[in-house]
């Protein structure tokens, strides 16, 4: 069985959602955040040398990394669930969002929130906008982001649209609001949030 080292209000939030999705069986591990620092417990170094969340351990094998504990998942249970055949056409796309969450743009949305100074504070200003607009506008006319399905695209891309809502007025990305909404509300997100908690990451600038 699959345990998932979940550290509240933190990526490991989609994996989780994963895991519902997939209707696989997994024990959870539930940290708390240090009410000061915000930093994980280092209880989680014991597990990995990071220390870091989302870590998952499937019998002795421990990974870490949102990108490469989905595709692990998906490798290794899905059963091709959850993203297109390597002959599809929506495949190259597919592994552009799932490698782009934390590539490109968790990075732009945490220096949002993180400026390391005034100087470089306009920079940071325009690589949001640059990011955020680009996702809004590939959102434009569909469901999730490869059209109507549901992927591990849209379970990585999750995390960073619902940390950019804090930060945009409301109505100004209606594509962006429509995907994180309809991510809260689908039912085996609300499964994950009852073996997790819900995702508060306002929690987090308090």
């Amino acid at each position: 069985m699959i345990t998932l080292y979940n550290l509240k209000q933190s990526r490991s939030q989609r994996i989780a959602w994963l895991l519902e999705v997939l209707n696989l069986p997994y024990d959870v591990k539930n940290f708390e955040r240090d009410p000061v620092t915000k930093q994980a417990p280092k209880e989680l170094q014991d597990i990995h040398p990071l220390g870091k969340s989302p870590l998952i351990k499937d019998n002795e094998t421990v990974i870490a990394e949102s990108g490469a504990i989905v595709e692990y998942i998906l490798a290794r249970y899905g059963n091709g669930k959850l993203h297109p055949d390597v002959n599809h056409a929506d495949y190259s796309a597919y592994l552009q969002w799932l490698h782009y969450a934390e590539g490109s743009a968790m990075s732009a949305m945490l220096t949002k929130y993180i400026t390391p100074s005034e100087a470089m504070k306009p920079f940071y200003d325009a690589q949001f906008d640059l990011h955020i607009s680009y996702i809004e506008s590939s959102l434009n006319g569909k469901t999730w982001f490869l059209g109507e399905e549901l992927s591990g695209a849209d379970i990585m891309m999750s995390f960073p649209l619902q940390f950019a809502l804090m930060f945009v007025p409301k109505g100004k990305f209606p594509n962006i609001e429509r995907f994180v909404a309809q991510v809260e509300s689908n039912e085996y997100y609300r499964k994950a949030c009852e073996r997790v908690g819900e995702l508060e990451l306002k929690k987090l600038l308090s």
